[in-house]
Protein backbone atom coordinates (compact mmCIF):
# COMPACT_ATOMS: atom_id res chain seq x y z
CA UNK A 1 0.00 0.00 0.00
CA UNK A 2 2.95 2.44 0.87
CA UNK A 3 3.64 2.16 -2.95
CA UNK A 4 0.75 3.31 -3.81
CA UNK A 5 0.81 6.43 -1.72
CA UNK A 6 4.24 6.93 -3.47
CA UNK A 7 2.74 6.92 -6.88
CA UNK A 8 -0.15 9.61 -6.01
CA UNK A 9 2.26 11.81 -4.32
CA UNK A 10 4.75 11.62 -7.57
CA UNK A 11 1.63 12.32 -9.25
CA UNK A 12 0.14 15.10 -7.33
CA UNK A 13 2.24 18.15 -8.79
CA UNK A 14 0.54 17.15 -12.26
CA UNK A 15 -2.77 18.12 -11.47
CA UNK A 16 -4.00 21.22 -10.99
CA UNK A 17 -6.45 21.55 -8.41
CA UNK A 18 -7.57 25.26 -9.96
CA UNK A 19 -7.97 23.83 -13.42
CA UNK A 20 -9.12 20.42 -13.07
CA UNK A 21 -11.72 20.31 -10.09
CA UNK A 22 -13.01 17.27 -10.52
CA UNK A 23 -10.27 15.48 -10.79
CA UNK A 24 -8.52 16.87 -8.15
CA UNK A 25 -11.36 15.63 -6.06
CA UNK A 26 -11.00 11.88 -7.44
CA UNK A 27 -7.30 12.11 -6.59
CA UNK A 28 -7.78 13.33 -3.43
CA UNK A 29 -10.40 10.74 -2.43
CA UNK A 30 -7.74 8.40 -3.22
CA UNK A 31 -4.86 9.56 -1.35
CA UNK A 32 -7.25 9.30 1.63
CA UNK A 33 -8.36 5.84 0.94
CA UNK A 34 -4.84 4.73 0.66
CA UNK A 35 -3.33 6.42 3.50
CA UNK A 36 -6.26 5.40 5.93
CA UNK A 37 -5.62 1.52 4.52
CA UNK A 38 -1.98 1.66 4.91
CA UNK A 39 -2.02 2.96 8.75
CA UNK A 40 -4.53 0.71 9.36
CA UNK A 41 -2.29 -2.34 8.14
CA UNK A 42 0.40 -0.97 9.82
CA UNK A 43 -0.40 0.54 13.13
CA UNK A 44 3.05 1.85 14.12
CA UNK A 45 2.37 5.11 13.61
CA UNK A 46 0.23 5.48 16.23
CA UNK A 47 3.31 4.50 18.77
CA UNK A 48 6.11 6.91 16.40
CA UNK A 49 3.32 9.90 16.22
CA UNK A 50 2.56 10.22 19.90
CA UNK A 51 4.63 12.91 20.80
CA UNK A 52 2.69 15.04 17.68
CA UNK A 53 -0.80 13.74 18.82
CA UNK A 54 -1.88 16.03 20.97
CA UNK A 55 -1.35 19.16 18.37
CA UNK A 56 -2.39 17.48 15.82
CA UNK A 57 -6.06 16.64 17.44
CA UNK A 58 -6.03 20.51 18.65
CA UNK A 59 -5.65 21.51 15.20
CA UNK A 60 -8.76 18.83 14.00
CA UNK A 61 -10.32 20.38 16.80
CA UNK A 62 -10.01 24.16 15.46
CA UNK A 63 -10.59 23.02 12.08
CA UNK A 64 -14.01 21.77 13.44
CA UNK A 65 -14.68 25.14 15.59
CA UNK A 66 -13.83 26.98 12.31
CA UNK A 67 -16.38 25.19 10.33
CA UNK A 68 -19.07 25.64 12.96
CA UNK A 69 -18.48 29.41 12.88
CA UNK A 70 -17.98 29.47 9.24
CA UNK A 71 -19.66 32.10 6.81
CA UNK A 72 -20.28 29.62 4.26
CA UNK A 73 -19.53 25.91 5.78
CA UNK A 74 -20.42 24.74 2.14
CA UNK A 75 -17.35 26.29 0.73
CA UNK A 76 -15.41 25.49 4.08
CA UNK A 77 -16.29 21.66 3.85
CA UNK A 78 -14.85 21.74 0.70
CA UNK A 79 -11.77 23.10 1.88
CA UNK A 80 -11.48 20.18 4.38
CA UNK A 81 -10.03 17.77 2.58
CA UNK A 82 -6.69 19.84 2.10
CA UNK A 83 -5.87 19.55 5.62
CA UNK A 84 -7.13 15.60 6.46
CA UNK A 85 -4.87 14.80 3.73
CA UNK A 86 -2.19 16.79 5.32
CA UNK A 87 -2.26 15.32 8.69
CA UNK A 88 -2.84 11.61 7.41
CA UNK A 89 0.84 12.32 5.19
CA UNK A 90 2.45 13.27 8.53
CA UNK A 91 1.17 10.26 10.28
CA UNK A 92 1.59 8.31 7.53
CA UNK A 93 4.98 8.82 7.09
CA UNK A 94 5.97 7.65 10.82
CA UNK A 95 5.45 4.15 8.87
CA UNK A 96 8.54 4.45 6.81
CA UNK A 97 11.71 2.64 6.94
CA UNK A 98 14.99 3.69 6.30
CA UNK A 99 14.75 2.64 2.77
CA UNK A 100 11.48 3.99 2.37
CA UNK A 101 12.09 7.27 3.13
CA UNK A 102 15.00 7.72 0.81
CA UNK A 103 12.68 6.04 -1.85
CA UNK A 104 10.25 8.94 -0.94
CA UNK A 105 12.42 11.87 -1.54
CA UNK A 106 13.94 10.10 -4.57
CA UNK A 107 10.76 9.97 -6.18
CA UNK A 108 10.02 13.84 -4.61
CA UNK A 109 13.29 15.03 -6.56
CA UNK A 110 12.77 12.68 -9.73
CA UNK A 111 9.33 14.60 -9.93
CA UNK A 112 10.69 18.23 -9.38
CA UNK A 113 13.19 17.60 -12.47
CA UNK A 114 10.63 16.16 -14.85
CA UNK A 115 8.58 19.58 -14.02
CA UNK A 116 11.62 21.77 -15.03
CA UNK A 117 12.19 19.19 -17.92
CA UNK A 118 8.35 20.27 -18.81
CA UNK A 119 8.96 24.01 -17.88
CA UNK A 120 12.04 24.36 -19.79
CA UNK A 121 10.16 22.80 -22.82
CA UNK A 122 7.41 25.17 -23.00
CA UNK A 123 9.79 27.88 -22.63
CA UNK A 124 11.16 27.13 -26.09
CA UNK A 125 7.82 25.46 -27.85
CA UNK A 126 5.32 25.48 -25.14
CA UNK A 127 3.93 29.29 -25.59
CA UNK A 128 4.04 29.35 -29.48
CA UNK A 129 0.90 26.39 -28.40
CA UNK A 130 -0.63 28.35 -26.05
CA UNK A 131 -0.43 31.32 -27.90
CA UNK A 132 -2.70 29.21 -30.77
CA UNK A 133 -4.99 28.13 -27.96
CA UNK A 134 -5.64 31.22 -26.45
CA UNK A 135 -6.30 32.96 -29.98
CA UNK A 136 -8.85 30.18 -30.62
CA UNK A 137 -10.74 30.22 -27.43
CA UNK A 138 -10.63 33.88 -27.34
CA UNK A 139 -9.06 34.55 -23.68
CA UNK A 140 -7.83 38.21 -22.95
CA UNK A 141 -7.13 37.92 -19.37
CA UNK A 142 -4.02 40.59 -19.16
CA UNK A 143 -2.52 38.52 -16.61
CA UNK A 144 -2.05 35.24 -19.01
CA UNK A 145 -0.80 38.05 -21.62
CA UNK A 146 2.08 39.74 -19.87
CA UNK A 147 3.16 35.46 -18.84
CA UNK A 148 3.14 35.12 -22.59
CA UNK A 149 5.04 38.42 -23.68
CA UNK A 150 7.64 37.82 -20.87
CA UNK A 151 7.82 34.16 -21.50
CA UNK A 152 7.62 33.40 -17.78
CA UNK A 153 7.27 29.55 -17.16
CA UNK A 154 4.70 28.21 -14.69
CA UNK A 155 3.16 24.93 -16.45
CA UNK A 156 2.16 22.51 -14.93
CA UNK A 157 1.18 25.36 -12.21
CA UNK A 158 -1.26 28.29 -12.59
CA UNK A 159 1.23 31.24 -12.60
CA UNK A 160 5.17 31.21 -12.36
CA UNK A 161 5.42 32.40 -8.70
CA UNK A 162 3.63 28.50 -7.65
CA UNK A 163 5.96 27.05 -10.05
CA UNK A 164 9.28 28.93 -8.30
CA UNK A 165 7.96 28.18 -4.75
CA UNK A 166 7.38 24.17 -5.96
CA UNK A 167 11.14 24.46 -7.36
CA UNK A 168 12.43 26.48 -4.38
CA UNK A 169 11.30 23.53 -1.90
CA UNK A 170 12.90 20.48 -4.06
CA UNK A 171 15.84 21.98 -5.14
CA UNK A 172 17.71 21.47 -1.41
CA UNK A 173 17.27 17.05 -2.05
CA UNK A 174 19.48 17.58 -4.47
CA UNK A 175 22.67 17.97 -1.98
CA UNK A 176 21.24 14.33 -1.01
CA UNK A 177 23.33 13.19 -3.93
CA UNK A 178 26.73 14.72 -3.47
CA UNK A 179 28.19 12.78 -7.04
CA UNK A 180 25.10 14.08 -8.90
CA UNK A 181 24.71 18.17 -7.82
CA UNK A 182 24.22 18.02 -11.48
CA UNK A 183 20.68 17.02 -11.15
CA UNK A 184 20.58 20.82 -10.26
CA UNK A 185 21.20 22.37 -13.55
CA UNK A 186 16.89 21.84 -15.01
CA UNK A 187 15.91 22.67 -11.82
CA UNK A 188 17.63 25.69 -11.72
CA UNK A 189 17.49 26.63 -14.97
CA UNK A 190 13.57 26.14 -15.14
CA UNK A 191 13.83 28.17 -11.73
CA UNK A 192 15.87 31.01 -13.43
CA UNK A 193 12.86 30.82 -16.29
CA UNK A 194 10.30 31.85 -14.09
CA UNK A 195 11.48 35.53 -13.76
CA UNK A 196 10.34 34.67 -9.97
CA UNK A 197 12.69 37.43 -7.42
CA UNK A 198 10.22 36.04 -4.36
CA UNK A 199 11.89 33.01 -5.42
CA UNK A 200 15.87 33.78 -4.85
CA UNK A 201 14.97 35.32 -1.94
CA UNK A 202 13.86 32.49 -0.79
CA UNK A 203 16.57 30.58 -1.83
CA UNK A 204 19.25 33.27 -0.18
CA UNK A 205 17.02 33.40 2.98
CA UNK A 206 17.30 29.37 2.98
CA UNK A 207 21.01 29.34 2.28
CA UNK A 208 22.03 31.77 4.95
CA UNK A 209 19.90 29.70 7.30
CA UNK A 210 21.71 26.44 6.38
CA UNK A 211 25.14 27.78 6.80
CA UNK A 212 23.81 29.32 10.07
CA UNK A 213 23.12 26.16 11.53
CA UNK A 214 25.85 23.99 9.51
CA UNK A 215 28.04 27.27 11.29
CA UNK A 216 29.94 26.97 7.84
CA UNK A 217 30.99 29.54 6.07
CA UNK A 218 33.57 28.37 3.22
CA UNK A 219 34.34 30.39 0.31
CA UNK A 220 32.38 28.42 -1.68
CA UNK A 221 29.27 28.41 0.57
CA UNK A 222 29.92 31.97 0.63
CA UNK A 223 30.32 32.21 -3.26
CA UNK A 224 26.96 30.10 -4.15
CA UNK A 225 24.99 32.65 -1.45
CA UNK A 226 26.30 35.85 -3.22
CA UNK A 227 25.59 33.68 -6.64
CA UNK A 228 21.76 33.84 -5.50
CA UNK A 229 21.70 37.69 -4.62
CA UNK A 230 23.42 38.18 -8.19
CA UNK A 231 20.61 35.94 -9.54
CA UNK A 232 17.91 38.02 -7.40
CA UNK A 233 18.95 41.34 -8.83
CA UNK A 234 19.41 40.05 -12.58
CA UNK A 235 15.90 38.89 -12.34
CA UNK A 236 14.78 42.48 -10.85
CA UNK A 237 16.94 43.89 -13.49
CA UNK A 238 15.26 42.09 -16.34
CA UNK A 239 11.84 42.09 -14.52
CA UNK A 240 11.77 45.82 -14.59
CA UNK A 241 13.14 46.73 -17.98
CA UNK A 242 11.24 44.13 -19.93
CA UNK A 243 8.11 44.10 -17.46
CA UNK A 244 4.91 45.98 -17.82
CA UNK A 245 1.90 46.58 -16.35
CA UNK A 246 0.82 43.47 -13.90
CA UNK A 247 4.28 41.77 -13.95
CA UNK A 248 6.80 44.05 -13.06
CA UNK A 249 8.06 44.12 -10.29
CA UNK A 250 6.67 47.90 -9.09
CA UNK A 251 2.84 46.46 -9.59
CA UNK A 252 3.84 43.07 -7.81
CA UNK A 253 4.77 45.08 -4.59
CA UNK A 254 2.21 47.64 -4.61
CA UNK A 255 -0.63 45.11 -5.19
CA UNK A 256 0.66 42.33 -2.16
CA UNK A 257 0.78 45.25 0.51
CA UNK A 258 -2.60 46.25 -0.99
CA UNK A 259 -3.40 42.60 -0.36
CA UNK A 260 -2.36 42.42 2.98
CA UNK A 261 -3.60 45.76 3.97
CA UNK A 262 -7.06 44.11 3.00
CA UNK A 263 -6.25 40.62 4.59
CA UNK A 264 -5.28 42.52 7.87
CA UNK A 265 -8.98 44.60 7.74
CA UNK A 266 -10.83 41.01 7.40
CA UNK A 267 -8.78 39.76 10.87
CA UNK A 268 -9.31 42.78 12.56
CA UNK A 269 -13.24 41.73 11.79
CA UNK A 270 -12.61 38.10 13.07
CA UNK A 271 -10.08 37.85 15.15
CA UNK A 272 -10.59 34.73 16.52
CA UNK A 273 -12.41 32.18 14.72
CA UNK A 274 -11.93 33.53 10.83
CA UNK A 275 -14.32 33.71 8.20
CA UNK A 276 -13.92 29.71 7.57
CA UNK A 277 -12.03 27.49 5.24
CA UNK A 278 -12.38 28.71 2.01
CA UNK A 279 -14.12 31.90 2.19
CA UNK A 280 -10.97 34.24 1.57
CA UNK A 281 -11.95 36.55 -1.28
CA UNK A 282 -10.46 40.16 -1.87
CA UNK A 283 -11.77 42.66 -4.82
CA UNK A 284 -8.98 42.12 -7.20
CA UNK A 285 -7.43 38.30 -5.85
CA UNK A 286 -8.63 35.47 -4.38
CA UNK A 287 -5.28 34.78 -2.26
CA UNK A 288 -3.36 37.47 0.04
CA UNK A 289 -0.40 36.84 -1.31
CA UNK A 290 1.22 35.61 2.69
CA UNK A 291 -0.16 31.93 3.02
CA UNK A 292 0.05 33.37 6.59
CA UNK A 293 -2.55 36.05 7.11
CA UNK A 294 -4.96 34.37 4.74
CA UNK A 295 -4.89 31.32 6.95
CA UNK A 296 -5.14 33.63 10.07
CA UNK A 297 -7.79 35.46 8.25
CA UNK A 298 -9.90 31.89 7.23
CA UNK A 299 -9.40 29.77 10.35
CA UNK A 300 -8.35 32.68 13.34
CA UNK A 301 -6.20 32.90 15.79
CA UNK A 302 -7.24 29.15 17.14
CA UNK A 303 -7.13 28.16 14.02
CA UNK A 304 -3.49 29.45 13.18
CA UNK A 305 -2.16 28.72 17.01
CA UNK A 306 -2.71 25.04 16.52
CA UNK A 307 -1.36 25.12 12.98
CA UNK A 308 1.43 26.93 14.22
CA UNK A 309 1.64 24.58 16.95
CA UNK A 310 1.27 21.29 14.92
CA UNK A 311 4.47 22.64 12.62
CA UNK A 312 6.45 23.22 15.18
CA UNK A 313 5.93 20.14 17.01
CA UNK A 314 7.10 18.21 13.56
CA UNK A 315 9.70 20.58 13.73
CA UNK A 316 11.08 19.51 16.73
CA UNK A 317 10.67 15.96 17.06
CA UNK A 318 12.75 15.92 13.86
CA UNK A 319 15.35 18.63 14.65
CA UNK A 320 15.88 17.26 18.34
CA UNK A 321 19.09 18.57 19.76
CA UNK A 322 20.35 21.94 17.57
CA UNK A 323 23.85 20.54 18.15
CA UNK A 324 23.35 17.17 16.85
CA UNK A 325 20.77 18.73 14.03
CA UNK A 326 24.26 20.36 12.44
CA UNK A 327 25.82 17.22 11.94
CA UNK A 328 22.82 15.43 10.08
CA UNK A 329 23.08 16.61 6.39
CA UNK A 330 19.54 14.52 5.55
CA UNK A 331 18.10 16.70 8.25
CA UNK A 332 19.29 20.02 7.52
CA UNK A 333 18.57 19.51 3.75
CA UNK A 334 14.92 18.09 4.80
CA UNK A 335 14.79 21.36 6.88
CA UNK A 336 16.00 23.75 4.02
CA UNK A 337 13.20 22.47 2.10
CA UNK A 338 10.89 23.19 4.66
CA UNK A 339 12.45 26.49 5.09
CA UNK A 340 12.28 27.38 1.54
CA UNK A 341 8.10 26.76 1.48
CA UNK A 342 7.70 28.88 3.95
CA UNK A 343 9.52 31.90 3.37
CA UNK A 344 8.08 31.83 -0.77
CA UNK A 345 4.68 32.17 1.16
CA UNK A 346 5.85 35.15 3.05
CA UNK A 347 4.67 36.46 -0.50
CA UNK A 348 2.65 33.47 -2.60
CA UNK A 349 -0.14 31.62 -1.82
CA UNK A 350 1.34 28.36 -2.72
CA UNK A 351 -0.24 26.76 0.79
CA UNK A 352 -3.46 26.50 -0.37
CA UNK A 353 -2.89 24.35 -3.65
CA UNK A 354 -2.55 20.81 -2.63
CA UNK A 355 -0.63 20.38 -5.60
CA UNK A 356 2.44 21.98 -4.24
CA UNK A 357 1.65 21.84 -0.20
CA UNK A 358 0.96 18.24 0.32
CA UNK A 359 4.80 17.93 -0.45
CA UNK A 360 5.51 19.91 1.62
CA UNK A 361 3.47 18.20 4.07
CA UNK A 362 5.17 14.69 3.29
CA UNK A 363 8.27 16.36 3.55
CA UNK A 364 7.70 17.72 7.11
CA UNK A 365 6.31 13.96 7.98
CA UNK A 366 9.39 12.65 6.79
CA UNK A 367 11.46 15.36 9.03
CA UNK A 368 9.83 14.18 12.35
CA UNK A 369 9.70 10.81 11.48
CA UNK A 370 12.05 8.09 13.59
CA UNK A 371 15.40 6.71 12.12
CA UNK A 372 14.46 3.02 11.81
CA UNK A 373 17.09 0.60 11.22
CA UNK A 374 15.31 -2.01 9.68
CA UNK A 375 15.13 -2.30 5.75
CA UNK A 376 11.79 -2.42 3.81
Amino acid sequence: MQYLVLALIFIRPFIASLAYPWVNSVYSLALIASLLLWMAGNPAWRRESRNIFLPAAVFILALAVSLYFSIDRSKSVAEIYKYLSALLLILGMQNLTERSRKVYLSAILICGISISIMAIYQYFFGFAHLQVFISKQNITSPFIADYLRQKRVFFPFVTPGILAGYLTMVIPLVLLYKKKVWLSLPLLIALFLTASLGAFISLFLTALVYMLLKNDFKKTKLVFLSSLGVFALLVLIIRSVSGRGHLSPAFSIIMRLSYWQDTLEIIKLHPFLGIGLGNFNLVYSRYAHNSFLQFWAEAGLIGASSLAWLVIACLKRGAGKISLLSKDKEKLLLLSCLAAFLFHNLWDFGFFLPEVSLIWWTILGIFAAPRPKDGL
